[in-house]
């Protein structure tokens, strides 16, 4: 069966620029994103955050537009746009109504190729971007995981926050923000993701107008796939609040391996939803938390399967050793096949529904295509799967939680003696 009725597209232009297009008649909107491979895998530890400081500084003003200019151009027809840094790339979007496909083209394309990063601006952005690092900071479960991602994936890349530190921030000049941008906003390093209601004529010319006409074909020096070599770690953290706050994680698979699709089947039947064994045995057999959820991070270097909960401190042992003996029961175990189709209906489901969505259809385009260069197959990811057994999720299940290579962080009033020999050893006589 075929659940896609949409066209989908990936076209290259001369620079190296692509446009990754999904366009879908029965919408009135449309959605656009502009790509770049700029992430955390590009940044030196001298450099961290400089990415998403960027994606702050281009709202503060262009050659041709002060910063309330490019919002209140696109707030008079309705229009919204935002920003967002991931680890692997950054994406500047927008979601309007179709006939104003234009005007948000041009907004992105001035945002793209002309911001001044003026050194006034970049005093402010700066405190804001600080800001941002200590509300982060005041965040347990930010806290949580942020540790435990810098300590689990040490020696690499992706050891370093998104938004970097202060210190690097308080280093950094307009001069370093245009030199990396120079480097990294370069055609073969970005991707234009459309999506709604906008034919492939109407989408070609607005891309060759508004951004392939102002290319220069260039490449970006390319960063190594850095090779992680994973310890078993624990971080505490300590902070007066009333909750525990636990993230375990296990190495998991790169983005785009092929075994992706039973890794989120499993996901979805061992800890995703409200349904999942996680939720049911932790939550609401044991009592003991209430937020629980497990899920797979990947990226073009490494990924990790991570678990978090909260719960009080006297209570996390006892959450800690369920969390493991659920996982020695899927690993031994397996699942059934009630759940893997449950789990496949929930999948194929989210995929479909995601279709609806001008702007979910962008940014999945979109970040597929400038992490690949590949065009994003719905249609394929559905037969993927269809075809996933028990036999492959179990085995999903055997390779990722290894028990030699978890990492475990906590955020609580005081260290919590025991708990990684909870989820590291057996605990269970």
């Amino acid at each position: 069966m075929c659940y896609n009725s949409a066209m989908q597209k990936m076209i290259n232009f001369d620079s190296g620029l692509s446009l990754a297009l999904s366009t879908n008649p029965a919408v009135r909107s449309v959605a656009v994103g502009v790509f770049v491979g700029a992430g955390v895998v590009n940044e030196t530890p001298e450099l961290s955050g400089i990415s998403h400081f960027i994606e702050h500084m281009v709202f503060k003003g262009t050659k041709k537009r002060s910063s309330f200019d490019i919002v209140n151009e696109l707030d008079s027809v309705g229009a919204q746009i935002n920003a967002f840094t991931a680890k692997s790339y950054t994406c500047f979007h927008t979601v309007s109504l179709d006939e104003h496909l234009n005007k948000c083209m041009d907004v992105l394309s001035d945002l793209y190729f002309d911001p001044t990063f003026d050194e006034e601006e970049l005093e402010k952005e700066r405190r804001v971007v600080i800001e941002e690092i200590n509300e982060s900071e005041d965040t347990p479960d930010d806290v949580c995981l942020e540790k435990l991602f810098t300590a689990f994936f040490a020696g690499g890349p992706l050891e370093k926050p998104i938004l970097g530190s202060k210190q690097t921030l308080n280093a950094m000049t307009g001069e370093t923000l245009r030199r990396y941008h120079q480097k990294y906003y370069v055609p073969s390093n970005t991707v234009i993701a459309i999506a709604g209601n906008v034919d492939e004529k109407e989408a070609v010319e607005a891309v060759q107008k508004y951004f392939e006409s102002r290319m220069k074909k260039s490449s970006p020096e390319q960063t190594a796939i850095a090779s992680y070599d994973f310890k078993s770690v624990e971080v505490y953290t300590k902070k007066q609040i009333e909750q525990s706050h636990i993230a375990i994680a296990f190495p998991s698979y790169r983005y785009n391996d092929p075994r992706s699709y039973a890794l989120q089947l499993m996901t979805m039947i061992f800890s995703m939803e409200m349904s999942s064994r996680l939720f049911q045995r932790v939550r609401e057999q044991l009592g003991l938390c209430y937020s629980i959820v497990g899920y797979p991070s990947s990226y073009r270097d490494a990924g990790a399967f991570s678990i978090y909960c909260a719960t009080s401190p006297k209570m996390s042992k006892k959450a800690v050793e369920a969390i493991r003996e659920e996982i020695c029961r899927l690993k031994s175990d397996g699942v059934s096949d009630e759940e893997l189709e449950k789990g496949k209906q929930q999948l194929k489901t989210s995929l479909v529904l995601g279709q609806e969505s001008t702007a979910s259809m962008m940014r999945a385009f979109g970040a597929h295509a400038v992490q690949t260069g590949e065009l994003y197959d719905i249609d394929a990811r559905i037969g993927a799967i269809d075809k996933v057994t028990k036999e492959d999720v179990k085995m999903v299940a055997n390779e990722v939680f290894d028990f030699d290579k978890v990492s475990l962080s906590t955020v609580s009033p005081k260290f919590l003696d025991g708990l990684f020999d909870a989820i590291k050893f057996d605990a269970i006589k």
